[in-house]
């Protein structure tokens, strides 16, 4: 498995050569954030160059490649501008699901109110339903179980957010979330951790199980 830390701090030194004074931000984020990454596990990088052109997208790839490990590498790279400028809906998500190792990511970001966060989460479980209900309709079997291990991560992102707009607290591993959530919410979530692979889904029995979740929160949200 990769070692993050030396990864990471490899990457900043390669970013700070290509972009100079324009990398003002470099995070983490995803499962080696989490500690829950596996020898497959994407490796989930968050950047911030000012004045970003479309030529710094080869750039920032040529740095990924050179950082080794391209095949697992992912993230999210943007500008600076264009941060300050993001949709605020999604911004607390972002600001606890990403480690600052270079800058402050909440110097970046717009300021969000509780709306916001009440907003993104209806936003989400909207657009699971809709992928609940397309996944049942229009795909096979097949496809059908690719798509519920999807619908099973947007769960816990989901899940997260219900939790931290209701405590206070947000829960940043699943571990964690396990022990916050209750009722439902736990049974729904016990099931996505069971289902470590397509082989583990029961298509009929877990959409539907997704399904009478998300039509619960649609009503409250």
């Amino acid at each position: 498995m990769i070692r993050i830390e030396e990864y990471t701090q490899k990457l900043i030194d390669l970013l700070k050569h290509a972009f100079s004074d324009r990398l003002v931000y470099v995070g983490l984020q995803g499962s080696y954030l989490r500690q829950e990454a596996t020898d497959t596990s994407d490796i989930d990088i968050m950047a911030v160059i000012d004045d970003l052109d479309f030529a710094d997208l080869d750039r920032y790839r040529s740095v990924l490649e050179k950082a080794g490990n391209y095949e697992l590498s992912c993230g999210f790279l943007c500008g600076k501008d264009e941060l300050a400028n993001w949709n605020p809906l999604e911004i607390c998500h972002l600001t606890h699901t990403t480690k600052d190792l270079f800058g402050s990511l909440k110097d970046l970001v717009p300021v969000y109110t509780e709306q916001d966060e009440r907003k993104y989460i209806q936003f989400s479980i909207n657009t699971l339903y809709h992928e609940v209900c397309h996944a049942r309709i229009h795909s096979d079997e097949t496809e059908q179980k690719s798509r519920i291990c999807a619908c099973f991560k947007s769960l816990f992102f989901i899940l997260q957010n219900i939790c931290y707009l209701n405590t206070g607290v947000f829960p940043e591993t699943k571990k964690k979330l396990l022990n916050a959530v209750t009722g439902e919410d736990k049974d729904v979530f016990k099931r996505s951790l069971a289902v470590r692979s397509a082989a583990d889904i029961d298509s009929g029995r877990d959409l539907a199980l997704l399904f009478h979740w998300c039509q619960r929160y649609t009503a409250e949200f």
